[in-house]
């Protein structure tokens, strides 16, 4: 994947952010998230709009830039949880802001 170019006038670290949680579905995903963790059929039902592809390709990237982690819970049968990091619940400020905001304004 080749990262963007950035913009030498704009903070790159608010740069990087907004191209994370700028991508379809990635606050839908880590909202969901901040309520509880999830296994992967509970997100693709909470999510119906979203595709299985997309909703693994965003878990994916979620995970890389450490806002998401995957943990396989050795049981029969084996079931995958997906649940924020410390970093993604640090996004609880950001999506809850941009709820508040979204209900007044949309």
């Amino acid at each position: 994947m080749t990262e963007r170019p950035y913009s030498k006038h704009i903070c790159v670290h608010f740069q990087a952010a907004v191209d994370l949680l700028g991508k379809r579905w990635s606050p839908l995903i880590v909202q969901l998230l901040l309520k509880r963790p999830h296994r992967y059929s509970e997100l693709v039902t909470e999510l119906e709009v979203v595709s299985e592809g997309m909703l693994s390709q965003r878990l994916k990237e979620l995970e890389r830039a450490g806002v998401v982690r995957r943990r396989v819970i050795g049981e029969q049968p084996i079931r995958v949880e997906y649940h924020l990091t410390d970093k993604g619940r640090a996004l609880g400020r950001v999506i809850g802001g941009l709820e508040r905001w979204a209900e007044q304004w949309m």
